[in-house]
């Protein structure tokens, strides 16, 4: 089966027709392998009634369902294998339970793991929101590059989840921007999509399937001295990928998939600042976790993010994820075990009481504590003493404007719980494009009209799972 690939696609398994446009993304895949595709409203597992198609690559196919027993919304992927062996198969079998016990709020969470037919099923955490790679499609229509504060952010909680899957033996060998999803409402990054992990005690997979261009060189078959694929392959994916988030482009440009394949493995590594000569600051970290030997490589994903975060901002540089405090061990949509933080940002001290005076009204009977800032930086100083559970911020303000105020306070502690509106004059889609990295899908124009804002933040308060009573 021969189908045109979106950016969104994962797993594909390439043939040598398949060709690459001038920004490194696959243009022509021939997929090998096929999965039935069940109807909307089919049961699989006896659990799972499908509602619709999300996207399919060389795997298989995923599927927005629902869970009839627990009533709540899952990711389902169900994979055809080509092996047909006992071993193959357990071998999948133990990586369903490795994934299942893994935790990490960067990595989408396993639920479930069965049999459908002759294929497999995933059922998995649905994060609802935008992929990293339909992100940068927005900037480069626009000729823009992504606030490098927020890149080098999102790099570092992705640090993090990868880690967190190398300590169970989780290779995930397709770490790109299309398996990074931002989640709606939290700006939170997670990393989805381990339908072509293997465990790392397999050191030589039957099949070569990734995408090209992220593509370590020993994962291709090409590593110096037989070296197979491993979580240094994912370390050099995610340092493809930072190349990519920094200058615009991927590292190599081929566009036949063997010579990229190859370039890999042996063309120079480029220079960040060879594309953005400001960039140079990068690239000698750049150089090394895009080293070809796996040897010469960082050892670990969050080691390469501390470096970079350093590289970019060596004064005043915001703490990778892995340096911070220990986070909340509350995960999205429970309730906090404390007041609800509420943190109005507005330059005009009336606006900023009028939108506090708002927060009052949709909460209402809620135990809340309400900060009013009158700047970015101020608001910034609030966020690190209290981190907030709701942010009603300005667009416009002088310094620091909504957009950076926002993409640093993402990176501090619990930076990723906060659901934000964003309140300005300005609230067309020329602005709203921008705040898509930061997971902000709540917009409302001044001058604001207080029902209508009242009303925004009960739909929050709904989809964050807050609840009607004050939290203990």
């Amino acid at each position: 089966m021969s189908t045109p690939s979106s950016p969104d696609r994962s797993g594909e398994a390439l043939s040598d027709t398949s060709s690459i446009d001038e920004l490194g993304h696959v243009v022509d895949v021939t997929l090998t392998r096929v999965v039935s595709t069940p109807e909307p409203g089919f049961l699989v597992g006896d659990t799972y009634r499908v509602e619709r198609e999300l996207g399919r690559g060389g795997m298989g196919v995923v599927y927005r369902a629902r869970d009839i027993w627990l009533d709540r919304t899952v990711a389902l992927k169900l994979i055809a294998p080509t092996w047909g062996d006992a071993l193959a198969e357990q071998k999948l079998q133990q990586e369903a339970k490795a994934l299942a016990t893994l935790r990490d709020q960067h990595v989408v969470q396993v639920y479930a793991f069965g049999r459908h037919g002759s294929s497999y099923f995933f059922a998995m955490e649905y994060v609802e929101g935008r992929s990293l790679q339909a992100i940068l499609d927005d900037y480069r229509e626009r000729q823009s590059l992504l606030p490098q504060h927020r890149a080098l952010t999102i790099l570092s909680r992705i640090a993090d989840g990868l880690d967190a899957a190398h300590a169970r033996g989780i290779v995930h060998r397709d770490v790109k921007p299309g398996n990074i999803v931002i989640e709606e409402d939290t700006g939170r990054p997670v990393l989805i999509d381990f339908g072509i992990a293997q465990q790392s005690s397999d050191p030589d997979p039957e099949t070569i399937e990734g995408t090209p261009i992220y593509m370590a060189p020993e994962q291709a078959g090409l590593g110096a001295d037989g070296i197979p694929g491993g979580p240094w392959s994912d370390i050099y994916a995610l340092g493809c990928v930072a190349f990519e988030l920094l200058t615009g482009r991927a590292p190599y440009l081929e566009r036949d998939v063997v010579r990229l394949l190859y370039a890999h493995r042996s063309a120079p590594v480029p220079l960040a600042s060879s594309v953005r000569p400001e960039l140079a600051p990068f690239d000698a970290v750049l150089s090394r976790v895009l080293a070809k030997n796996p040897a010469d490589r960082y050892p670990s994903c969050v080691t390469f993010a501390r470096d970079l975060v350093r590289a970019g901002s060596p004064k005043a540089a915001p703490t990778p994820s892995s340096e911070l405090p220990p986070p909340s061990t509350r995960m999205p949509g429970e309730n906090p075990v404390r007041p609800l933080r509420v943190l109005a940002v507005d330059d005009d001290p009336a606006f900023a009481k009028f939108a506090a005076k708002a927060a009052e009204l949709a909460l209402k009977g809620r135990s809340v504590r309400i900060h009013v800032a009158r700047s970015g930086q101020a608001a910034l100083d609030a966020a690190r003493d209290e981190p907030p559970d709701l942010v009603l911020l300005d667009l416009d303000m002088p310094d620091l404007d909504g957009v950076d105020t926002l993409s640093h306070l993402r990176a501090l502690p619990r930076g990723d719980h906060a659901r934000v509106v964003v309140l300005s004059g300005r609230v067309g889609p020329q602005e709203r494009w921008k705040f898509a990295v930061l997971g902000v899908r709540e917009f409302v124009a001044k001058p604001i009209d207080l029902r209508r804002l009242v009303d925004t933040i009960d739909g929050i308060v709904e989809r964050a799972g807050w609840g009607a009573a004050p939290p203990p």
